[in-house]
């Protein structure tokens, strides 16, 4: 389902890739995706979709939530980290917070909660007002 609400960049960083649902974001901006710090978005509409060579800063849209680039059953984004080219998982080191949002793994992929603030928010294979962050 087609959503006007934006997916905005968590860092300022240079798109090195964009397509299939992903744009990557390069932090170090050596336009290599497998060195130093890389941001994925997954699930990114092809409208409006942030192209390869932009340079987005921090705040700046990327694209729309969608379904596409996967197997979704509804409207959602899913943002990882690497190093190096390496996934780092969201609780590893150091922890990856998004505006205070703390992860917290239940040793499963796609099963955990986010904290903050007193706040938790569990992971949850749906749409509900009590799984839905933002700044």
């Amino acid at each position: 389902m087609p959503v006007d609400a934006w997916v905005t960049a968590v860092a300022d960083g240079l798109v090195v890739r964009s397509g299939d649902g992903v744009v990557a974001l390069d932090l170090d901006l050596d336009g290599n995706e497998g060195s130093g710090w890389v941001i994925v978005y997954m699930h990114i509409e092809t409208r409006d979709r942030a192209q390869v060579g932009a340079f987005v800063r921090a705040g700046e849209p990327i694209g729309h939530p969608s379904c596409e680039g996967g197997i979704s059953t509804g409207t959602h984004v899913h943002i990882a980290r690497k190093f190096n080219g390496v996934w780092l998982p969201a609780e590893g080191t150091p922890p990856f917070v998004m505006d205070g949002w703390l992860p917290v793994s239940a040793g499963e992929e796609y099963e955990g909660v986010l904290r903050r603030n007193g706040v938790v928010v569990e992971a949850f294979e749906g749409r509900s007002e009590k799984n839905q962050i933002s700044r």
